[in-house]
């Protein structure tokens, strides 16, 4: 008979997503914190439960210690604030699953050749893991991604229609500041071909040519290893762009995510962006969330409005600068990389803005 876990665990690619109830917090937090994807360390903590199993024990890890009284393993954090009991073949078994999936995990990250596709995406929304990583992920693995949803090639960034390079497209997890998982979301891959070390090396460069938006605080557009892109920094803490090349070191630490501007629509999408969300009516909070929303997450794709305009209550979905959430009477939209940056409006004026953006744009 198969043992039942008090964990579920997700591949997600190059990284092992671990779900659990309230009452075994602890173990989950264990398993990523403590042991991560370091598979050796896992492997030495399922060792240590095959001793004796009359004799008590303690492991002492950097943030949780592991207690057996001879009959149950108590995990609790360093701090005393929480902890929970497993038998000793239960938690042996977490660990042997969590060991197999990191051992994929690793693999999938580390494997050779392949259509790569390479992004500068989000790791969390949460303040103290904020901030964007290179990934450079084999598209076989992109598909194992749950959620991956296909776009079409009307979708491709702008500047490469045509190069058979594409454009891959990801619904990644994104955390919140309680380490919740926000759910459903799209965000934008870097087309295929482009050289991660160029890309990389350019973004100093972009940021001296990058026009600051001044419709939304920290936004910019620029142009990285020939493709344009969108991005933020954090406006606290960069006073202006374009700044001198001797800055821009200093001012790319505080990018905070960038993404490739998809297909040209021929029309100055910021103007047009911050045009219809103006014309929504009885907005609380910060406007230009909305118009972030259309400029970034909607940009100039038939494809992206439909999808919203599909939407019903209940629905929420994360892009690439916003997190929406709809019900009956008001659509809610909080910035991922503007902290305490969000509006609702009611769902009427919603509508309305979407409308003049898709009159404004020929989509």
């Amino acid at each position: 008979m198969a043992m039942t876990l008090p964990v579920r665990f997700r591949g997600e690619g190059a990284r092992v997503a671990v779900e659990t109830d309230a009452a075994h917090a602890p173990l989950r937090d264990f398993l990523l914190k403590d042991l991560g994807d370091d598979v050796a360390a896992i492997a030495r903590a399922r060792g240590r439960l095959g001793g004796d199993p009359s004799r008590p024990w303690q492991e002492l890890y950097r943030y949780h210690r592991l207690d057996y009284d001879g009959t149950a393993v108590h995990v609790r954090d360093v701090g005393g604030w929480a902890s929970c009991a497993l038998h000793p073949a239960v938690l042996r078994r977490c660990l042997e699953e969590y060991e197999r999936q990191v051992g994929d995990a690793v693999r999938r990250r580390t494997a050779p050749g392949g259509e790569v596709a390479a992004t500068l995406a989000l790791g969390s929304a949460s303040p103290r893991t904020q901030g964007w990583g290179l990934i450079q992920t084999p598209r076989a693995t992109l598909e194992d991604m749950a959620g991956l949803t296909p776009h079409p090639d009307a979708c491709l960034p702008h500047g490469v229609m045509g190069t058979g390079s594409g454009a891959c497209w990801a619904d990644l997890a994104v955390l919140d500041g309680t380490g919740t998982r926000l759910r459903g979301g799209t965000k934008t891959f870097m087309p295929r071909g482009i050289d991660a070390a160029r890309l990389v090396r350019e973004l100093g460069d972009a940021l001296t040519r990058a026009r600051f938006l001044t419709s939304v605080p920290g936004a910019w557009t620029s142009v990285v290893a020939g493709v344009p892109v969108h991005g933020y920094v954090d406006p606290d803490a960069v006073l202006r762009l374009p700044c001198e090349p001797i800055e821009a070191a200093g001012v790319a630490q505080h990018v905070r995510v960038f993404f490739p501007e998809l297909a040209a629509s021929g029309v100055d999408l910021e103007s047009a962006a911050s045009s219809a969300g103006g014309r929504a009516r009885a907005v609380e909070g910060a406007r230009h969330v909305l118009t972030a929303f259309l400029l970034h997450d909607v940009q100039s794709h038939r494809h992206h409005l439909d999808v919203v305009r599909a939407a019903r209550p209940g629905w929420e979905h994360t892009g690439n600068a916003c997190h929406i959430r709809l019900d009956v009477r008001t659509a809610r939209l909080e910035h991922l990389w503007l902290p305490g940056h969000a509006c609702e409006l009611p769902t009427g004026e919603f509508a309305r803005a979407l409308q003049e953006y898709e009159r404004l744009l020929p989509l």
